[in-house]
């Protein structure tokens, strides 16, 4: 391919991430706001929560030292795309097509989901590098050193999908140290960072002791996605026993961890990007699908950006400090500036879901802290309870609450409505924006 088709390709994804595919976004914000608060100097885990090792936020914040908006996230996550096309170019060659037609898919399952900037496109990334690596060159050391930066992004994935190394350990010892070592190196350094920030003990509560809470507080299960989850299993069981030596069959087994324990569309579509790559690698395209290919990538994209805008009901291009061509509800941009204006000289804690509470701490320009990501198992072993105790403690503040948020009795939403409860309970309604809901505590 030449120059021009991946400058297109990034240009592409660019205007996917912007306008067409905005209502798959999801974490994005939040995403966003952990780079941001990097950016600021904030420790992780010290000074805010997190339940994922930190290398996602880490890479993405290094653009925002040069032009902090989300704008400079979406442009890196454009190029990180780019690249991630061009492996899986080397890998299928013109086939990648297909699966490029297949990661815009966002119906009924939201594969596009995936192309959001965070840690499961970097989990992506990484194992299709490392599948790259494996099948191009003999550098164990590499092979490790990809593993290791899989469990510095999502460290249960990176302890899972290191077992299929121990194979080494009985056949060929030398290539299974060679690997271990390449594996610990980013380890270490990990490690290292948590002793000097004094952040270890936090790093461990969080992304260790508090998986006990996490899971206990989302067991729900939607069934869809269940079944489509146990279907990927089964194929790669099924490629296993007809390929019991392709140790990569074992590596896209193993990435099924990243749906559990939520079993939704956002980590099970990723899952499926894996079996997907597995299965275009097998099959063979005639050449008279291409063309089809090509036309249904427009139309896909044309179509969801026509159902986006009915749906949104006449969106508009909203650009704020930090926040550059973002594509919202008409209402969203009238709330949100009212709110703003409402509570600017007051000491204010957003308690709504965490996008939200990301995207007024970044537009005050203020340091992200634990409150903002008031979401069920993200706060350690235990954790609710020293939340609720910390609002109690506060005095003579202002919360925002989203009225709608409290209402939402759905088995798969993760908000902490004791938190929000607790404000109700002792403090004052004193206005109203749209669906936010301000109280003041004495």
């Amino acid at each position: 391919m030449k120059k021009i088709h991946w400058i297109t390709l990034f240009s592409f994804f660019l205007l996917c991430l912007l306008f067409i595919f905005t209502l798959f976004r999801g974490d994005t914000f939040v995403n966003y706001g952990f780079s941001y608060a990097i950016r600021l100097g904030e420790v992780p885990y010290k000074d805010f929560n997190m339940v994922i090792t930190p290398l996602a936020p880490f890479l993405y914040s290094i653009g925002l030292f040069i032009y902090n908006d989300l704008l400079t996230i979406y442009i890196e996550q454009a190029l990180l795309l780019t690249v991630l096309f061009y492996i899986l170019y080397q890998l299928l060659g013109k086939k990648s097509i297909l699966l490029l037609l297949l990661f815009i898919i966002p119906y009924p399952i939201a594969m596009v989901s995936t192309i959001f900037p965070g840690y499961n496109f970097l989990l992506y990334f990484l194992l299709i590098s490392f599948i790259y690596i494996y099948k191009y060159s003999y550098n164990y050391y590499l092979y490790g050193i990809l593993l290791g930066l899989i469990f510095c992004t999502k460290q249960t994935v990176g302890i899972v999908l290191l077992i299929p190394t121990l194979y080494y350990l009985f056949t060929d010892r030398k290539r299974f140290f060679k690997t271990l070592i390449g594996y610990m190196i980013p380890c270490l350094l990990l490690f290292l960072y948590l002793i000097i920030t004094n952040s270890l003990s936090e790093f461990i509560n969080l992304c260790f002791l508090g998986l006990f809470d996490f899971q206990k507080s989302n067991q729900h299960i939607d069934w869809f996605y269940f079944i489509l989850l146990l279907i990927g299993i089964g194929y790669f069981i099924y490629r296993i026993i007809h390929d019991k030596k392709n140790l990569l069959l074992y590596y896209g087994l193993l990435f099924s961890i990243v749906s559990i324990p939520i079993i939704d569309y956002y980590h099970v579509s990723l899952f499926y990007l894996i079996v997907l790559y597995f299965l275009v690698d097998s099959i063979q395209i005639s050449k008279k699908y291409y063309s089809i290919i090509y036309i249904f990538i427009p139309f896909i994209c044309i179509l969801w950006s026509f159902v986006s805008y009915c749906y949104m009901k006449n969106p508009v291009i909203y650009s704020m400090n930090h926040f550059h061509y973002i594509l919202v509800f008409k209402d969203y941009k009238k709330y949100s500036k009212e709110l703003m204006t409402k509570v600017s000289s007051k000491k204010v804690i957003y308690l709504m879901k965490g996008s939200e509470n990301y995207y007024y701490k970044i537009l005050h320009n203020q340091r992200i802290d634990y409150l903002d990501l008031p979401n069920y198992g993200n706060y350690g072993y235990h954790g609710v309870d020293k939340m609720i105790e910390k609002i109690q403690s506060l005095h003579d503040y202002y919360f925002v609450l989203d009225r709608v948020l409290m209402k939402d009795n759905s088995p798969f939403q993760q908000y902490i409505k004791e938190l929000g409860n607790m404000v109700i309970q002792n403090s004052v309604l004193v206005d109203s924006v749209g669906v936010y809901d301000i109280y003041y505590k004495e």
